[in-house]
């Protein structure tokens, strides 16, 4: 069993976390929040904003998305209103002017719940990688490579791993929880 290939499979699951998360809004706008919006452009191609165009913030309510190609602004506009993030978006010159209205209490606590439910997912990835990480260590140990003293030290190191990552899991989720729920 390989410890450092575990870390790095719990920390691709938090990073996947983290990216999941800053798609959640909060009381602030930011680039973040369109940066992973899926955009139809150059005949059927699917991109994310962030690879057609730089996304800037305006002012407290307002992003703006200014494409590379002006001929994708459609596509833009289109992909924004497709992402059921409740956005409004207005072609302007050369940009595409993207609304965010402010947070309702409900939709704050909406929100909130969608984050557990993020940090939930991220932790039964985590459940399924330490289980997987068990069976290694139990295959090894049938195998006769490894003696049951070592067995079960290994399995206690997979333990304490997989409880430091859950717990940055939770905190990553309360953080966000905090953010969301401050006005």
């Amino acid at each position: 069993m390989d410890i450092s290939d575990l870390r790095i499979k719990l920390s691709k699951s938090i990073e996947f976390l983290k990216s999941e998360l800053n798609q959640i809004r909060t009381g602030r706008i930011s680039p973040q929040l369109i940066s992973d919006v899926s955009v139809e452009a150059y005949n059927g191609t699917v991109m994310t904003l962030k690879e057609v165009g730089s996304i800037t913030v305006m002012d407290l309510h307002n992003l703006a998305v200014t494409p590379w190609d002006k001929g994708v602004m459609d596509a833009i506009i289109n992909g924004i209103r497709n992402s059921n993030l409740g956005l409004g978006a207005v072609k302007e010159a050369d940009r595409v002017r993207v609304t965010v209205p402010a947070l309702t209490e409900e939709r704050r606590v909406q929100f909130t719940k969608e984050v557990s439910e993020k940090v939930e997912e991220s932790k039964n990835s985590m459940r399924n990688i330490r289980q997987d990480a068990m069976k290694d260590i139990d295959k090894l140990f049938s195998d006769k490579l490894i003696g049951e003293d070592e067995k079960f030290k290994q399995k206690e190191e997979v333990e304490k791993i997989v409880r430091e990552f859950v717990g940055q899991a939770d905190t990553l989720g309360e953080e966000k929880k905090k953010e969301i729920m401050t006005i």
